[in-house]
């Protein structure tokens, strides 16, 4: 991207998140573009797991990871990474939130925990095993005004940030297979585009959930399932049902939005290789 002042960044990059630029803002980064990769090793960290919680989801996903967290895209997501935190722009965040972190008897992301609840609108999530923070926010406080206020949620049982590990959450953390650097990069990646859109509507990710474009095929009557799988520097991605895959493949290697360095070749009519330095994701579309 040619050189901006910080504000015309936000404005672009407010095009393709669906942030607002006063959102988009601080997330732009000081060495230049978007914003969208430029974070710390913890941020990578929690980015990476986040693509495992959410991609694996439905019938497909894999056993393991089986965290009942995939249900986030039918809140309407806009994601906005900044550079030491992440913020989640969601409807329902109340429900988000407690997903998330879940309870010391059901805990679906491991290692998630409660930090604050500020107001009615914004909760504060700390990532014990990274440490990388983040907050979830209801999206109508930060795109239309403050919102309505609505009653706390009842928050007994729920975890935060005093509570360890629990032995049920290690388990869950062992199971996760290695992921090498440069294939962390890459998932979270893709997890900060799961609702990515070119302002000038050539391709819509729609959170991996709805299609905004409102193109009729018979995709939309697949039950939403994907499944994210590997080891180190060697992972499938599979899924049916939203997004198209020509859509991913446009949000990342988009000269503007994408991730810096990827490469896509296609290797069947249903199948593509991602490419991010030595690291290799295949993808699957299961729409035959």
């Amino acid at each position: 991207m040619p050189h901006t002042t910080a504000k015309a960044a936000a404005r672009i990059r407010a095009g393709f998140t669906g942030e607002v630029p006063v959102t988009a803002l601080p997330g732009i980064a000081r060495s230049g573009g978007l914003g969208l990769d430029h974070c710390t090793p913890e941020q990578t960290e929690l980015r990476a797991l986040l693509a495992l919680a959410c991609f694996n989801h439905g019938e497909l996903a894999a056993p393991r990871l089986r965290w009942r967290v995939g249900q986030i895209s039918a809140y309407d997501p806009v994601i906005s990474p900044r550079f030491d935190h992440l913020v989640l722009i969601i409807n329902a965040c109340d429900n988000v939130a407690l997903r998330l972190v879940g309870s010391q008897t059901a805990p679906h992301i491991p290692g998630m925990r409660v930090e604050e609840r500020s107001g009615y609108h914004v909760w504060r999530l700390r990532h014990l095993p990274s440490g990388a923070q983040m907050y979830v926010s209801e999206r109508d406080t930060l795109t239309a005004g403050r919102g309505r206020a609505r009653r706390l949620p009842n928050l007994r049982r729920r975890l935060d940030g005093k509570e360890p590990l629990t032995a049920d959450e290690r388990d869950k953390l062992a199971a996760i297979p290695e992921i090498s650097p440069s294939m962390k990069r890459l998932l979270a990646g893709i997890w900060v585009r799961m609702s990515l859109r070119d302002p000038d509507r050539s391709f819509d990710l729609g959170g991996w959930c709805i299609d905004p474009l409102g193109r009729s095929t018979a995709r939309a009557r697949w039950a939403p399932a994907s499944r994210l799988w590997g080891h180190q520097g060697r992972w499938d991605l599979e899924w049916r049902g939203r997004p198209f895959p020509t859509d991913l493949i446009a949000a990342l290697t988009h000269p503007t939005a994408g991730v810096e360095g990827v490469t896509v070749d296609r290797t069947s009519s249903h199948s593509w290789l991602v490419r991010l330095d030595d690291a290799e994701l295949y993808l699957h579309d299961e729409e035959v």
